[in-house]
């Protein structure tokens, strides 16, 4: 699937790489955020490791712990 993107003049300070990379690492953690993804899947779509995907998650504010979060998904048995 390719989604297309409308990108303010203000934006336009990055490159379109820079933007589009930008806007699939957030699309992940907003996933991995509604239960969509696991913290193993949003790693892997970035190129990262569980760690740092984790970590990445704390810098868009999103807690680690939720307890609606199905622990065998995470757990890489869901």
């Amino acid at each position: 699937m390719q989604l297309r993107l409308q990108v303010p003049e203000q934006l336009t300070g990055k490159s379109q790489q820079q933007l589009e990379a930008l806007a699939f690492e957030a699309l992940v953690v907003r996933l991995y955020a509604l239960g969509e993804l696991s913290s193993g899947e949003g790693a892997k779509l970035l190129g990262l490791t569980r760690r740092e995907f984790l970590d990445l998650l704390g810098q868009y504010n999103v807690s680690l712990f939720d307890d609606e979060i199905d622990l065998k998904k995470e757990a890489g048995y869901g």
